[in-house]
């Protein structure tokens, strides 16, 4: 019965002289997306409309400088139409996409799932471009492209399927 109160002074002194967690709180933002117009990438002006919320989630180190950014599109729909004529097409907008500062300042970027870019963020192709798959590079501290390290699924341009 000794035992008992001994182990828990010992713990009890632990628990003092433990440092405390030194990482901040991530900043969480559940927001929802919604009506948006590209007059430039296609040979005709795209009125956009997502059905979804962007769940955005930022992880700050201890002096409060980003290091992680994570964001979701949960069951999200993406609808695209031809302003001119009134074609439209509707895909799944659900995917992840992720940003990881590096110590030697460049950021590594992934995006998983399903995802629209405009222009082609791989190669700077003007269009409406939907990946289905998995894409990952690294650009520098101004977001300009150094380096694709990795591409699987596809990457189409939907402006084609909206052309009259």
């Amino acid at each position: 019965m000794r035992l008992a109160p001994l182990l828990l002074s010992i713990v009890a002194i632990a628990l003092a002289v433990a440092p405390a967690a030194t990482a901040n709180k991530p900043i969480r933002d559940v927001s929802p997306q919604g009506d948006f117009s590209i007059d430039d990438q296609c040979a005709f002006p795209v009125l956009g409309h997502v059905d979804g919320n962007e769940i955005n989630t930022i992880h700050l180190d201890r002096f409060g400088d980003a290091v992680k950014q994570i964001v979701v599109f949960p069951g999200n729909e993406l609808t695209l139409a031809n302003a001119d004529t009134g074609t439209s097409i509707t895909v799944q907008g659900t995917g992840s996409f992720q940003r990881r500062a590096n110590p030697d300042g460049t950021v590594a970027v992934k995006v998983t799932g399903h995802g629209f870019f405009a222009p082609n963020p791989l190669t700077g192709e003007p269009g409406l471009w939907y990946l289905n798959g998995h894409a990952s590079a690294t650009t520098d501290a101004d977001d300009n492209l150094i380096s694709v390290d990795g591409l699987s699924g596809n990457m189409v341009d939907l402006c084609d399927q909206l052309a009259p």
